[in-house]
């Protein structure tokens, strides 16, 4: 990392990290002389985002997704979040390498992509030797054929398919591999961002379109259901965070004031994105559950609404309310903090709550019913999670378990 401030997550790109930029006071603390300020209130949205995502997962891991339509609803609205993330990215890496004249590319991938590829590889090998080794009693078949075993485990590393959130890092390679392109252009298009993003917005609009209406032949369907995890159904993202970060300052003035109106195109905006899908399941006789519906073209809209209005609302609290509401800023603090390791361990805790069954159901399920089981297994995941990160962080090689450096076993006094 170039500069590091207080709450940063050394795998910065995945949720947004390193969130620092010159900007008012009021939202920044100054962190020394020559030092630019930390945006805090990026760590609000990222601490969000997290949040949500690991609510969706337990939502659709706790319900029958195939045949409720509020739950895809939900699902539907929540996927808002997986390009938040790529939005964030795109922010970071751009404002800690625009203005960097001695910008290298191999400096950089030094340094970003040791920070994803291991945690990447050692979670993807956890997952899969915990959920699809030892739940499936394969111990001895692994052990006798180690060779296939590795070929098992490369094929699904080889597409983020170890854990189902695994994707996500896997993206986040090739945006690292790649980021030194988009700076070129942002910068080549300095004058011209606006088209840039138009430009970049159309191309996403061919890709959804392509994504959800195109049967591809048959030589390339088992490779072309896996566009979900490469960087192109989110390129739009990236560079909307990337663009945004250049233009940062003025941004900030162009949202303030203008919360009613945010609020009036989210909900139009997702007005459409619901009723589209309602309308494709009542008389399009489509699937109540699509594993194409992050893609949907009228998904779009809400999804850019959806970013802006976080970053607005976080933004509104980091520079009005973020000094009187001290407890909360700790809260948020830790839990960006902690929110790598979190997304990282979150669907294996996830995994060992839901596995202890009761007939065809899991326990906590069948014991509780709903809603109470869903929220009892979101809340249980997210503390089980945070306890079991706290516990990584103080082991050797906590900055590839976690994300983060390793922590002292007690802490410091004084």
């Amino acid at each position: 990392m170039t500069t590091y401030a207080p709450g940063h997550d050394p795998a910065a790109a995945t949720a947004g990290t390193d969130t620092i930029t010159r900007v008012p006071r009021t939202v920044d603390k100054v962190r020394g002389a020559g030092k630019r300020a930390y945006l805090h209130h990026v760590d609000l949205v990222r601490a969000t985002t997290f949040s949500l995502v690991i609510f969706v997962h337990c939502l659709t891991q706790t319900t029958d997704e195939f045949t409720s339509m509020p739950v895809n609803i939900t699902s539907l609205l929540l996927h808002f979040t997986r390009n938040t993330f790529f939005a964030l990215t795109g922010f970071v890496l751009m404002y800690q390498n625009f203005d960097k004249r001695d910008f290298s590319t191999t400096a950089f991938w030094r340094k970003r992509i040791k920070l994803v590829i291991f945690p990447y590889i050692i979670w993807s090998a956890i997952y899969w030797l915990v959920q699809k080794v030892w739940a499936e009693g394969r111990i001895g078949d692994v052990v006798s054929h180690p060779v296939d075993g590795l070929v098992e485990f490369g094929k699904l590393a080889g597409w983020g398919l170890s854990g189902f959130q695994m994707y996500f890092l896997f993206v986040m390679l090739q945006v690292y591999l790649l980021f030194p392109l988009v700076l070129w252009l942002v910068r080549a298009t300095a004058r011209h961002h606006g088209m840039l993003l138009a430009g970049s917005l159309a191309l996403q609009i061919a890709i959804t379109v392509t994504i959800t209406s195109w049967q591809p032949p048959a030589s390339i369907a088992a490779y072309w259901w896996h566009h979900y995890a490469t960087f192109v159904p989110y390129q739009f993202f990236i560079l909307y965070g990337a663009v945004a970060a250049v233009h940062r300052d003025a941004i900030a003035r162009w949202l303030s004031g203008k919360g009613w109106w945010l609020f009036g195109a989210l909900v139009l905006t997702g007005a459409l994105a619901v009723g589209s899908y309602v309308a494709g399941v009542w008389f399009g006789g489509k699937p109540v559950h699509d594993n194409n519906s992050a893609f949907y073209p009228t998904l779009l809209p809400f999804l850019v609404v959806a970013i802006a209005c976080l970053y607005s609302a976080a933004l509104h609290w980091g520079t009005h309310w973020r000094d009187f509401t001290p407890r909360f800023a700790r809260v948020v603090t830790f839990a960006s903090n902690r929110s790598f390791g979190v997304f990282l361990a979150h669907v294996l805790v996830l995994w060992f709550i839901l596995e202890p069954k009761s007939g065809d159901q899991p326990w906590l399920i069948a014991t509780l019913g709903q809603p109470w089981g869903t929220i009892v297994a979101y809340i249980t995941t997210i503390g089980g999670s945070l306890l079991l990160v706290e516990a990584l962080r103080r082991l050797p090689g906590s900055l590839y378990l976690t994300g983060r450096p390793r922590l002292p076993l007690r802490p410091a006094r004084g």
